[in-house]
C-alpha cells in the first residue's frame, strides 16, 4: 500500500497549504485557535475548501491506522498517554508506519472541528454513521434508537442499566419496562419509568424530551421531574427551566424529518451537517441570525439545501468532497 500523504511533485500553492494542515491534524498540534484559522482558511476562497477536501480523503488511511492502535492498546486513548508531538520527516512518509499510525491516534483523541470520530466514539459498543439510523433491543422491555452521529456505551450504575450518550441524539423506549433505565450524557443523567423519552448530546449541551411517562433530570445544580411533551437543556455549569411543547416542535427525527421553529439559519446549517457527509458551509454570515421555520425530509437533504439557497436568495457551488458553499 503507497504511503498516506505522500507528497508529490507540482502540488500548487494552495494544495502544499492544505497538505500543510492536515500534517498539523495528523501531528496532534491542532488548538482551538488552530482550528478556527483553518475553518477561515477554507472559507476564505472556495479553492481552500476544495484542497482540504481533497487532503481529507488521503486521511482514511491515517485514520484506519488510528483504529489499529486503539484496539492493540486502549490507554493509548487516555488524555494522560496523549502522545507528545510526532515531527515529520521525510523517512516518516515514505514508511513509517509507527509515526504515521502514533500521529493518527494523537488527532483521533482530540479531532479539530468535528472531521471525524474521537477515540471515546470509535471505543463506543454502538456508533452511527453521518445520515444512519439505527435500532437496538437493550433487554426484553427497552428499545434504542439511535440517530445520525450518535455513539453509545451500555453501562450499569447500580441497578439500574443504562447508557452512556457520548455523542449524538438517542429515543428510549422502554413503557411496559419494570424497572427504571437510565441515560448518562454530559453533567447529567436522565432517568426512566415506563417512559419514552429523547436524549441528545451535542455541542457541550444535552436536551432531555419526555415523549410519555415521568422522567427524572439529575444534574449536578438540581433535578427536575419532566412529564409528556416536557424538554429541559443544561450544560456542564447549570440546568435550565423545563419548557412545555406543543406537538409541532417535538423532535422529528424519528419520523424522518428535521423541524424548525424561528431558528437561526447558522443553527439549520449545522444541524443539516450532523446528516450528511462532507460540508454545507454558510459564507453569508450577515445572514446566519435569520430565522428559518420548517420541516424537511431527511432522505432529501439536496432539496432543503435548494430550499433554504432559493428563500435567502443564495449561490451554491459543489465543491470535491461533498463541500457545498451558500454565498
Amino acid at each position: 500500500m503507497n504511503p498516506p500523504l505522500r507528497q508529490p511533485r507540482g502540488l500548487s500553492r494552495v494544495e502544499r497549504q492544505a497538505l500543510q494542515w492536515v500534517r498539523r491534524i495528523a501531528a496532534g498540534r491542532m488548538t482551538h485557535g488552530d482550528g478556527e484559522a483553518l475553518r477561515q482558511w477554507c472559507q476564505d476562497d472556495p479553492a481552500h475548501a476544495a484542497a482540504f477536501a481533497a487532503a481529507r480523503r488521503q486521511w482514511g488511511e491515517l485514520a484506519d491506522a488510528g483504529k489499529v492502535v486503539l484496539a492493540r492498546n486502549p490507554m493509548a486513548a487516555r488524555p494522560e498517554a496523549r502522545p507528545g508531538p510526532v515531527h515529520w520527516q521525510r523517512r516518516a512518509f515514505l514508511g513509517g508506519a509507527a509515526c504515521v499510525a502514533a500521529a493518527a491516534t494523537a488527532a483521533l483523541i482530540h479531532p479539530p472541528l468535528g472531521l471525524w470520530p474521537s477515540a471515546r466514539e470509535l471505543r463506543a459498543d454502538y456508533r452511527t454513521e453521518p445520515g444512519e439510523q439505527r435500532h437496538l433491543a437493550l433487554g426484553q422491555d427497552v428499545s434504542v434508537e439511535l440517530n445520525t452521529r450518535t455513539s453509545i456505551a451500555v453501562s450499569q450504575r447500580g441497578r439500574v442499566p443504562g447508557i452512556d450518550l457520548i455523542a449524538g441524539e438517542t429515543a428510549i423506549d422502554m413503557a411496559d419496562a419494570r424497572q427504571p433505565f437510565a441515560v448518562v450524557a454530559g453533567a447529567g443523567r436522565a432517568v426512566g419509568a415506563r417512559a419514552r423519552f429523547q436524549v441528545r448530546h451535542t455541542a457541550n449541551q444535552v436536551c432531555v424530551t419526555c415523549v410519555q411517562g415521568l422522567v427524572q433530570v439529575a444534574h449536578p445544580s438540581g433535578s427536575v421531574t419532566l412529564t409528556a411533551r416536557q424538554q429541559v437543556v443544561y450544560d456542564d455549569r447549570a440546568l435550565a427551566r423545563v419548557v412545555s411543547l406543543d406537538a409541532a416542535n417535538m423532535p422529528g427525527w424519528r419520523e424522518g424529518y428535521l423541524r424548525f421553529a424561528d431558528t437561526p439559519l447558522g443553527d439549520v446549517v449545522e444541524e443539516i451537517n450532523r446528516y450528511r457527509g462532507g460540508k454545507l458551509v454558510l459564507m453569508a454570515k450577515s445572514l446566519a441570525a435569520r430565522p428559518v421555520t420548517g420541516r424537511f425530509q431527511i432522505r432529501a437533504l439536496d432539496k432543503a439545501i435548494a430550499q433554504i439557497q432559493q428563500s435567502f436568495g443564495l449561490q451554491a457551488r459543489h465543491l470535491p468532497g461533498g463541500v457545498v458553499l451558500l454565498s
